[in-house]
């Protein structure tokens, strides 16, 4: 079997040299030829190769370094890596996770070996344990609490996954992996095994996302499912619409037909339900045009456009 490992890092190179020794240690149980891929997502800091190399790796037969020619962000330097995989042909199965220690070498064992049961599954890791602290936590609840409100849709797990030769050639040709990757393996509808597996800790430094790029990502996730979150509003709009024309006709029997009302009030309440229903059929028509026009657009395709984002391809490990 041969397995391609792909790390996408940012500034973060000495977790990175930590976690291939690690991976040099647990494949060694594992008849199958690795080859590791980070991905320089335009590192600002000085990259330590070759003043430090990677050496003595007994069970990694090779590492190879993609630059890329600027800072694309996490996800999209996954699918530019994913890509360059799926170009090479020469792959079994593709994992991916992240380089800091969060994504345990070890575990990446167990989902290669749930890949062997299940050979025909994307498998990814679900967190049944997590490392955050309760404000993070709290902030994530309520995320996936509004995704689910908007899109219909469940995201348990995050990128840390093995995807088989086969679904490979699907991955790469979705548009939406070029924004966020969980997101559209479940857009997809590649049959998906979850194993429930813990998060690490962090093998050395601080992460390097920032609350814009947290947020970012959270939205890139929900803008996979832009068509369902449109239909949802559009409905939700529609009702308001339809309850503030109820509250009108209410206002005019009231008016017309019974001694309650108070001079200037029917046409105080009436206005501002007026405002309410101006305003429900105005997003209606903006969300429409929207969605209609981002249908055509031609979309970012990672299997056409993501390889000319590689500067270089640099060997560090192997030959």
């Amino acid at each position: 079997m041969r397995i391609a490992v792909i790390i996408p890092v940012f500034n973060d190179w000495d977790s990175f040299i930590i976690l291939v020794r690690e991976l040099d240690r647990v494949f060694a149980g594992i008849n199958a030829a690795v080859e590791v891929f980070p991905i320089d997502d335009g590192s600002t800091e000085p990259i330590p190769f070759p003043a430090k190399p990677i050496d003595d790796l007994c069970n990694v037969d090779r590492v190879e370094l993609l630059s890329l020619v600027c800072n694309l962000g996490h996800q999209r330097a996954i699918a530019t890596a994913l890509t360059e995989a799926y170009r090479r042909q020469v792959f079994d199965i593709v994992c991916v996770m992240d380089g800091d220690g969060e994504d345990r070498p070890k575990d990446l064992v167990s989902l290669i070996r749930e890949h062997l049961s299940y050979p025909d599954h994307v498998i990814v890791a679900r967190r049944c344990e997590r490392s955050e602290g309760p404000a993070f936590q709290a902030f994530y609840t309520v995320y996936k609490m509004a995704f689910a409100v908007l899109t219909g849709r469940r995201i348990d797990f995050g990128n840390f996954c093995v995807i088989p030769a086969k679904a490979l050639e699907r991955v790469v040709h979705f548009p939406d992996v070029w924004n966020h990757l969980a997101a559209a393996l479940v857009k997809s509808r590649l049959p998906i095994r979850k194993v429930e597996l813990p998060r690490g800790n962090r093998y050395a430094g601080r992460s390097k996302m920032s609350l814009i790029a947290l947020v970012t990502h959270g939205l890139s996730a929900v803008s996979t499912f832009s068509d369902a979150v449109f239909v949802r509003l559009l409905l939700m709009s529609l009702g308001m619409a339809g309850m503030v024309a109820v509250g009108l006709l209410g206002v005019m029997a009231v008016r017309l037909f019974t001694e309650l009302a108070v001079p200037g009030w029917a046409s105080t309440v009436s206005g501002l339900l007026f405002i309410l229903l101006v305003q429900a059929v105005m997003f209606s028509v903006v969300a429409a045009f929207l969605t209609l026009a981002g249908r055509s657009a031609p979309g970012m395709v990672p299997a056409s456009d993501a390889l000319r984002f590689i500067r270089e391809r640099t060997v560090l490990a192997g030959s």
